[in-house]
């Protein structure tokens, strides 16, 4: 029996660690320019997208984390921030850890903090890219999830098995998603900021 071995292309290994280095690059770019900053004035206005408030310790709840979604142009980044004040009359909150997301398709939304497992609480440290559907309460084809690991500081990929996300504008008949949420042309960071223009 005669077994077919694959061509290898002698160019692949020579991609594969330009884009590792690419990718690389640009982590490392976001890393230098946001890591320890206070993310009210590294984050401008007209890029943030949305926050919410995350738990640290879901068994001691309080409101020192939060994350932030922010539109950079040609791709997001998510950010875990840390409120290093607790009980100050003034707070001071610091970048702890940032995941760059691509641009969504037209048809997509992110959800933060909204997504639970089964019947289980809100994950308050999931984010997640939904497929918008205007007719379900509950979203359930999800692209893919990171959860904020307070352990390591880092963000993760979640498994989306099993994961389902609100939709918080159930019922208001929207399809597609309304004009609000989806990334302008110009270069104004979207309000609700959750997917981008079909290309013609």
């Amino acid at each position: 029996m005669k077994t077919r071995l694959r061509s290898r292309n002698p160019l692949r290994p020579l991609l594969t660690g330009g884009l590792m280095l690419l990718t690389c690059g640009c982590v490392s770019r976001d890393v230098a320019r946001y890591m320890g900053q206070d993310p009210h004035l590294v984050f401008p206005a007209s890029q943030l997208v949305d926050q919410s408030l995350m738990q640290a310790d879901d068994a001691h709840p309080g409101a020192d984390w939060g994350l932030s979604l922010v539109w950079e142009g040609d791709h997001y980044l998510l950010s875990a921030d840390q409120n290093i004040t607790p009980g100050a009359p003034s707070q001071t909150w610091r970048v702890r850890a940032l995941q760059r997301i691509t641009l969504l398709d037209y048809d997509q939304m992110f959800a933060l903090g909204s997504c639970k497992r089964g019947e289980g609480p809100f994950l308050s440290r999931v984010v997640a890219v939904v497929n918008y559907d205007h007719s379900k309460q509950w979203f359930d084809s999800i692209r893919e999830a990171w959860a904020f690991d307070p352990v390591r500081t880092a963000f993760a990929p979640y498994p989306t098995q099993g994961l389902r996300c609100l939709n918080r504008l159930y019922g208001t008949d929207l399809t597609p998603p309304s004009p609000f949420i989806l990334a302008p042309v110009t270069n104004a960071a979207p309000t609700a900021a959750t997917a981008r223009h079909p290309s013609p």
